[in-house]
């Protein structure tokens, strides 16, 4: 389809549907849709895809449009053919797949879903940090937003704990307000932009999976992983950056139980720790907590240790963490 003719069929198909393409409006070619796996497109504005040659497209589109919009999502499917007849038909995302009759001549209208893209989401914070806006919101800096940051993480996690879909997607919701908001702040100071973090994100995505978006063959998971230390250790080579250390990866601000894990992983990785012979080094320990019990076992002997340390006036988390600060300076090559 050439462009004045896609052009022709967008606009006889924004006829039908009584919308203006002058309000603002996407428009993509089915084939170039259908070869994504998800619509790359503002989900606040509507949009128009053209020619939709067969069922199999309608398929591939509609699954692309599944993983950005609810299966109720009233579509409408537009007709025009070549002898000047045109109409349209209203129906769920749900039944594009399905729908019979679909032919070269055939256009998809898919209506905004309002509020729920990242543009919106973005357009409230800067609004909420504009002059005129909230003063709240004005006064938070980099440095403030930090402990509103790890308490909604917290806050979303407790939700996935409680496996309540509607109350996880509201506090992943919440993350990403407070990712809005450190995004505009960055931006107004002149630090970066939200486009640029996007871009890094996609771009390292990429580069970290070249066995999915490159030519590398990985056999096994093992493989992959030393795959992924190798790149690692080539992009803080190409940064100008020192190279970092079998125990330099794990994150400070990890909470102490966390960080314990993700040490002793990389310790071991590294021949620094026998994670096996530490745990079988303490007999007493191996009585607690015999071979084959469950979370729900180890989490009351941690639940009495940490009662025992409350007892005993000291911070389980603070006494961890302060363990694992030795440790490291101790046994960092």
């Amino acid at each position: 389809m050439t462009i004045c003719n896609q052009m022709e069929a967008a606009a006889a198909a924004a006829q039908i549907v009584g919308i203006d393409l002058h309000e603002g409006i996407q428009i993509i070619g089915a084939a170039r849709l259908a070869g994504r796996h998800h619509p790359p497109f503002d989900l606040g504005l509507p949009a128009l895809v053209l020619a939709i040659t067969d069922v199999p497209t309608a398929q591939s589109v509609g699954a692309v449009l599944g993983n950005a919009y609810p299966e109720d999502h009233p579509l409408q499917l537009i007709y025009l053919k070549g002898n000047g007849t045109r109409s349209a038909r209203v129906l769920p995302l749900a039944d594009l797949a399905s729908s019979a009759g679909v032919d070269e001549g055939a256009c998809l209208y898919v209506p905004a879903l309002h509020h729920s893209s990242y543009a919106d989401l973005q357009e409230v914070m800067a609004h909420l940090r504009a002059p005129y806006g909230c003063p709240w919101d004005r006064e938070q800096t980099l440095a403030s937003i930090r402990t509103y940051l790890l308490d909604e993480v917290a806050e979303t996690l407790e939700a996935m704990d409680s496996e309540d879909e509607a109350h996880i997607a509201e506090e992943l919701g919440d993350v990403l307000g407070i990712v809005a908001m450190i995004a505009q702040i960055a931006t107004e100071e002149g630090r970066f932009q939200m486009a640029d973090a996007v871009r890094l994100s996609v771009e390292k995505l990429i580069r970290r999976h070249p066995h999915v978006f490159g030519e590398d063959d990985i056999d096994d998971i093992e493989h992959l992983y030393t795959r992924w230390e190798e790149i690692k250790a080539e992009e803080r080579a190409a940064q100008d950056r020192p190279a970092r250390g079998p125990l330099d990866a794990v994150p400070a601000a990890l909470p102490a139980l966390r960080k314990a894990r993700a040490m002793q992983s990389k310790a071991d990785q590294a021949g620094l720790l026998d994670r096996v012979a530490l745990a079988e080094s303490s007999p007493e320990l191996e009585d607690l907590l015999p071979e084959g019990c469950d979370e729900k076992t180890l989490g009351l002997l941690l639940w009495r240790l940490v009662a025992l340390a409350n007892a005993r006036g000291l911070d389980g988390e603070d006494a961890l963490r302060a363990f694992i600060g030795r440790w490291r300076a101790e046994n960092t090559p």
